[in-house]
């Protein structure tokens, strides 16, 4: 039912002092329920501001305290995203109580009433969005006069609501603001930003005997924010189930709740077999197939990533700068999660458009092109008869990620280029110009500018793909690496540790950063005893310093010794050792 403000104005008088709705009413709208509420309550549509304002703020209790530390740092991540546009965000719980709140400090006066430890139940808020969320369990988009209390028909506002794991609600986030927006605008990014806090709340609370079994059905969502999450005991039995697990099976959560897991899934293997599986295939009752990851708890160097606020800062930024068409470059070593971070601003564009990746340094040089731009019929001998789709076209009205940009092949560094200006490309073996619009993250573990010195890599390619750069510190050098060692050892349910324990973190170089750490400590584990690590198992003994340089002259005595053998053939060595030429080339042009 579309109906102008005024209309509502009207509706909202006419229910306010008789009671009734029209006869053509929808009472299914969520924030009727609200009405009734606070008709019931005896509130008036014209109560004032001030006193909504003389309402005292109710502390947060130790539990409250603990879930607004748990969600701040999501609150402020949507703010910074959408402050330009004078919002304010904040996060209510289930018995309506505000546990945190950001707005900008310029501009207290328009959401002075939004303060933590504020109840907004109906009863003297009326209806607003995130109150409806909570008593309708769906997402809520409000404006005018919608809003019970007529103070509030200058804001609007989106709200959807957070559950707990267990099919109830922990709360609603919601965005308001006084300026016209079109709140639906704001809906999608809550309705991630729900699914992330749904899934880290269920991570939190996994006890030591407690699996999390991941799936969906597509394997790229996985590490994502979408996919279906189920806690089960030591006994097989489901605890938690997030909605969208719930939505997968098709149930609800009581119909799930202390069931065995075979009772939903047909599982051919043995609980020992899966939980030694990085991933594997499930069926479920009604035949369909997903694709499943067994974890205690999820932890990687992206997720650790997530606390800093540096981080979330870049990640905002760019993905304004790819809305804005303007490429993405992320750089950072080995294993400081540069792939996470493009999936991160995937996401939060839209997980509906496609992610198509390639690792540039992973495919060799004769069928790079091939896998970037496709092919017609009969392009090269062992060709597809129908040809095939290169991944640029598939990226159309999409992100490209080119993973190690670094390795690309000059002669495709051109063409590559060329994309980029004209948006239109050829496929190997065809004549016919196609047009793929796409958004563009780069990575590269490399120093670019080093390439392009020593003539590996073009300048004009970089300055086009220099557009917004995110640089990923290694862990040796982040100011909150110990806190980062501390958030694997408890995600790897280790409570106990000695002293020495620290300090040989401190002492080390972690050459592969984070993923390195987390290797390290799953193998460490395997040592435990008396639920007590008493040694980190790091790899054999070098100088602490000398990794890198150690590793390089191996590397190099390799490359050097293979390209004796293959009479100076740099692609027979490629091919022999597995790497890219430019690898090579890098390695050959350092100085001893």
């Amino acid at each position: 039912m579309q109906l102008t403000n005024n209309a509502w104005k009207d509706i909202k008088q006419n229910f306010y002092q008789d009671g009734t709705l029209p006869n053509s009413f929808d009472e299914n709208f969520p924030f009727i329920q609200a009405w009734k509420i606070a008709k019931a309550s005896g509130l008036d549509p014209d109560t004032k501001l001030s006193s909504l304002n003389n309402i005292n703020s109710h502390r947060l209790k130790k539990h409250e305290q603990m879930l607004a530390e748990f969600v701040f740092p999501v609150v402020q991540d949507i703010w910074k995203l959408f402050s330009q546009q004078d919002i304010c965000v904040f996060f209510i719980n289930e018995n309506y109580k505000i546990i945190a709140e950001k707005h900008d400090e310029y501009d207290s006066h328009s959401y002075c009433f939004l303060q933590q430890g504020q109840i907004v139940e109906p009863s003297r808020f009326g209806a607003i969005a995130p109150t409806c969320s909570v008593l309708s369990k769906k997402p809520v988009i409000m404006t005018g006069h919608e809003h019970y209390l007529n103070i509030f028909s200058e804001y609007s506002c989106a709200s959807v609501p957070v559950f707990n794991g267990e099919g109830k609600i922990l709360g609603a986030i919601d965005i308001t603001s006084k300026q016209k927006l079109i709140a639906s605008n704001w809906y999608r990014h809550l309705l991630y930003q729900s699914h992330v806090l749904e899934n880290n709340y269920i991570r939190a609370n996994c006890k030591n005997e407690q699996k999390i079994i991941a799936f969906q059905h597509s394997k790229d969502l996985l590490d994502t924010a979408y996919v279906g999450l189920i806690t089960i005991n030591q006994w097989g039995q489901v605890i938690k189930a997030n909605q969208m697990a719930l939505k997968l099976l098709n149930i609800e959560f009581e119909q799930i709740y202390k069931n065995s897991l075979s009772d939903f899934f047909i599982i051919q293997q043995t609980f020992q077999d899966i939980l030694a599986q990085k991933e594997f295939l499930i069926q479920s009752k009604d035949n369909a197939y997903f694709y499943a990851s067994f974890s205690e708890k999820k932890v990687d160097c992206q997720s650790l990533e997530s606390h800093s606020l540096t981080q979330n800062q870049q990640v905002n930024t760019a993905v304004k700068a790819l809305l804005s068409n303007i490429p993405v470059l992320i750089t950072g070593e080995t294993g400081t999660g540069k792939d996470y971070i493009a999936r991160q601003i995937h996401e939060q564009i839209s997980s509906e458009i496609p992610l198509i990746s390639i690792n540039c340094g992973a495919i060799p040089e004769n069928l790079i092109e091939a896998e970037l731009f496709g092919y017609e019929e009969g392009a090269y001998t062992g060709a597809k008869s129908k040809g095939q789709k290169g991944l640029i076209e598939l990226a159309h009205d999409g992100i490209l990620f080119l993973d190690e940009i670094g390795e690309m092949p000059l002669h495709l560094q051109v063409k590559l280029l060329r994309v980029l200006q004209d948006q239109i490309f050829y496929k190997v073996g065809g004549r016919t110009p196609i047009k793929s619009n796409f958004k563009l993250i780069c990575a590269t573990n490399q120093n670019l500018e080093q390439l392009i010195e020593a003539k590996l890599f073009r300048n004009d390619l970089y300055y086009r793909l220099q557009g917004f750069e995110i640089e990923l510190k290694p862990l040796k050098e982040r100011s909150d690496k110990l806190k980062v060692f501390y958030q694997i050892l408890n995600s790897n349910n280790i409570e106990h540790w000695d002293l020495s324990i620290e300090n040989a973190f401190n002492n080390y170089h972690w050459p592969g950063n984070i993923r390195e750490l987390i290797n390290v400590v799953r193998v460490s584990k395997l040592y435990m005893q008396n639920q007590k690590l008493e040694q980190l198992v790091l790899p054999k003994n070098q100088p602490v310093g000398k990794q890198e340089q150690q590793l390089d002259d191996i590397i190099k005595e390799q490359i050097q010794h293979a390209l004796n053998e293959e009479n100076g053939n740099i692609s027979k060595v490629a091919k022999r050792l597995n790497i890219s030429r430019t690898t090579i080339y890098k390695y050959l042009n350092r100085s001893d």
